[in-house]
């Protein structure tokens, strides 16, 4: 038995020195899985190839990970990041998965953030590159904006050279290629990161563009992008589209139902409250228009990962800008506005503008759209407005002169030309268009050859010609009637110096006699 015990006890020392021999093999190779701050190319401390963010939180107390989110790529997508504290709270690791919001995603990099983490050569955070020299062979030296990534073969492992310790002989300005040689061993480590997306350590800068595994990322980006955001930015059209015929719809219900009221009411004009309507109802559907084209603009932007901030922050700058440098454009708007606030004219009048008479065609909060008699359109800005007379605003009038001969007796001509009025307000023709009857001045100036007597007419809007036209057709045939005679130019002719003017006869010629 004394035997047999020694012999236990031989066996016991012999398994335990194996042990001790296939872990410091392990340990060479860098494969160990007892080290918990070992960094492999399968390993980094507890963490593993192909652990996921729900194995995480089973790895370590939730207490000891604290999550957050940032944006990059190429899309500006979504990434989250763990980090990872001791019991004692020192902030050991970053981890990042392929995937944001996602617990089945597997961990995909890691930044160590403690001296604590090695790799079985002994390298870490305080390490130098003359360490990483002395135990690492054909070593790849890749610039990128602000670090130099010094990476490890078939590893993913990589070590970083932050940019304040770079300096600018450390690399070709012609190849734009790492000059290793220049940088010193004594240089410090910042950061070591480690990618398990293939058995090497992808390309940084220019050289991901020729790699495979970049633009597989970038058709996955694309192709969780489609899915993501497509769908929201259809709905977002669709939803543009709708609200754009609603405005639609609904300024025509307000503009029918607005003439409806007005038509039955006893004390609005119909045809004063129809321009006014129409006008105010365009204003209203355009502003509705470009308020939602700027909304639905803002919001597509943004889901393209366009930051609007910036643009809604210049748009004030924008705005300083405009009123120094666009003072004219500032001005035609807000006499545009004036204009429709007090109603000074509105779409359907007929106007005089600057001395230019036509009818009124379109109002817009800059300009004015105006076409004359000849068909000829003009367009004014409201700014530079001097004169704008409305000759259909709530009525017109027309106002007549009308001569008679001088040996005609004016009160008999007058009384025609009020019978004449009299006679069109009965009519069932023009008594809808005349307001009063035919007010009659009277005798208004004695011109070379008639004496001319003044009148108005007051009608409704745009109507005062068509009246004017159909009252002077009247007088004519009521004057050739009663013998009053319009007058034509006289003549008196004298001879040399005498005053007094040359006597004619007139004598009718005899028949000739019969032969």
């Amino acid at each position: 038995m004394k035997h047999l015990g020694l012999l236990l006890i031989v066996i016991s020392l012999l398994a335990a020195s194996c042990d001790k021999g296939e872990n410091a093999k392990l340990a060479l190779n860098g494969e160990s899985e007892n080290d918990a701050f070992l960094i492999t190319a399968n390993q980094v401390g507890e963490l593993t190839r192909g652990t996921t963010v729900r194995q995480l939180y089973q790895l370590f107390p939730s207490r000891q990970i604290k999550h957050t989110q940032t944006s990059g790529g190429f899309f500006d997508q979504v990434i989250d990041n763990y980090d990872i504290y001791s019991s004692e709270g020192r902030l050991l690791l970053t981890v990042s998965p392929t995937t944001a919001n996602d617990t089945s995603a597997i961990i995909n990099q890691i930044i160590v953030r403690d001296t604590l983490y090695k790799t079985a050569q002994g390298i870490g955070l305080n390490a130098t590159l003359k360490d990483i020299r002395e135990k690492y062979h054909n070593l790849k030296y890749i610039p990128t904006a602000n670090q130099i990534v010094v990476s490890v073969p078939r590893t993913g492992i990589n070590f970083l050279i932050d940019q304040h310790a770079l300096e600018d002989n450390w690399w070709n300005d012609l190849t734009k290629e790492v000059e290793n040689q220049n940088i010193p061993d004594s240089t410090r480590l910042e950061g070591v990161v480690i990618y398990w997306r293939g058995a090497e350590a992808p390309p940084q800068g220019a050289a991901a563009l020729f790699t495979a595994q970049f633009w597989q990322d970038i058709l996955a980006k694309f192709v969780n992008w489609c899915v993501v955001e497509l769908p929201s930015i259809a709905i977002l059209i669709a939803l543009f589209v709708g609200l754009l015929r609603f405005a639609r719809f609904s300024v025509g219900k307000m503009k029918k139902m607005a003439l409806n009221k007005a038509q039955k009411s006893d004390s609005v004009d119909t045809d004063e409250a129809s321009k006014r309507i129409n006008t105010l109802s365009g204003i209203t559907y355009g502003i509705a228009r470009i308020f939602l084209w700027v909304v639905f603009l803002l919001i597509l932007l943004s889901k393209f990962n366009i930051n609007i901030a910036p643009i809604l922050a210049s748009a004030g700058i924008v705005g300083l800008a405009v009123g120094f440098g666009a003072q004219e454009l500032v001005r035609d708007f807000i006499s545009g506005f004036f204009i429709l606030l007090e109603n000074q004219l509105r779409t359907g009048d007929w106007a005089i503008i600057n001395g230019t008479e036509g009818l009124v065609e379109k109002i817009e909060l800059r300009t004015i759209t105006l076409r004359d008699s000849a068909g000829t359109v003009h367009i004014f800005q409201n700014g530079k407005i001097d004169t704008l007379s409305n000759m259909t605003k709530e009525w017109s009038a027309i106002v007549l002169q009308i001569g008679i001969a001088y040996k005609e007796d004016t009160d008999h001509a007058c009384q025609l030309m009020q019978q004449v009025g009299d006679e069109m307000l009965a009519d069932p023709r023009f008594k809808d268009m005349m307001l009063e009857p035919v007010s009659i001045s009277g005798v208004n100036d004695f011109a070379d050859s008639a004496v001319m007597i003044r009148l108005v007419i007051k009608t409704k809007p745009m109507q005062q010609w068509t009246v004017g036209r159909e009252f002077r057709r009247r007088v004519k045939k009521v004057f050739d009637e009663k013998g009053v005679e319009f007058p034509f130019p006289y003549r008196s002719i004298t001879w040399g110096d005498s005053s007094n003017p040359i006597r004619l006869k007139i004598e009718k010629d005899e028949p000739a006699p019969a032969k």
